[in-house]
Parts: C-alpha cells; sequence; structure tokens
C-alpha cells in the first residue's frame, strides 16, 4: 500500500464522520422538533427521505469507484453513531 492510498483512506474515513456528524445531528434535530409539528408523521417521513439521501450521496461521491474508500467511509459513519449512543443519557432531556 502507498502513501497516496493511506492518504485517500484517511479522507474517505474523515468524510464519513462529517457525513455521520450531518445525519446523526439532523435526526436529532427532527426527533426535538416533532412534537411541535403540525404533521409529526410528513415531517418525520421527509426527513428520512432526505437524509438517506443525503448519506447515499455523499457515499458515492466519496467513495469514488474504489470499495476500499467506501469501507472507510462507512466504518467513520457508524464510529460516530457509537460515539452518539454511548453518549447520550436516556434520563437527561435533549437539547439542541
Amino acid at each position: 500500500m502507498n502513501p497516496g492510498n493511506i492518504i485517500s483512506i484517511l479522507t474517505a474515513f474523515a468524510g464519513g464522520l462529517v457525513v455521520g456528524l450531518i445525519y446523526f445531528w439532523s435526526l436529532k434535530y427532527v426527533v426535538s422538533h416533532m412534537l411541535t409539528s403540525k404533521h409529526p408523521a410528513l415531517v418525520m417521513i421527509g426527513s428520512y427521505f432526505l437524509r438517506t439521501v443525503f448519506m447515499l450521496l455523499a457515499f458515492y461521491l466519496i467513495m469514488d469507484g474504489e470499495l476500499i474508500r467506501l469501507l472507510a467511509c462507512f466504518v467513520g459513519f457508524i464510529l460516530v453513531r457509537i460515539i452518539i449512543i454511548r453518549g447520550s443519557d436516556p434520563k437527561k432531556p435533549m437539547k439542541i
């Protein structure tokens, strides 16, 4: 493995971290504001669609045709998910 590949993989991993932060922050935002919405089901479905399209498009662009970059991006995404779940306390109310 040459240094160019390592930098490419690290960049894809960092991209996965950013995509995960945006994805899970927007999920947290929508869930906390659903109670005040007039149409919570529509908000949740629309948010799910937008978040999923964003995530898939970002993964596709970051991957650039290389499976190893896709895997690195996915690992970064899942790492953000694990950190957010372990860092959240179910007894405390969510604050944004």
